[in-house]
């Protein structure tokens, strides 16, 4: 399986082209101890969140948050929503 952050970057520029960066916004930060964080990332497309995670790294969060983004993406497809 592809890397789940690459696999929505695809789906994005499918739809969006060259205009993605006007219609996503990603949030990432870090909550708790220096020593211990926990990371959290949301995906914003047309400032709607289709995507949050938490993790205690920074990559696994981004990584949960565009998996959750991407699958949701998936499914508004199949059912006709388009985007």
């Amino acid at each position: 399986m592809d890397h789940p952050r690459t696999l929505l970057n695809n789906e994005l520029q499918s739809k969006y082209g060259r205009a993605l960066e006007s219609h996503v916004r990603r949030e990432i930060w870090s909550s708790g101890s220096p020593s211990s964080p926990m990371w959290h990332a949301t995906i914003y497309i047309n400032d709607m969140n289709y995507g949050h995670a938490s993790a205690p790294t920074k990559g696994a969060a981004q990584d949960e948050a565009a998996l959750q983004a991407y699958n949701n993406l998936r499914r508004e497809r199949m059912a006709g929503g388009g985007y």
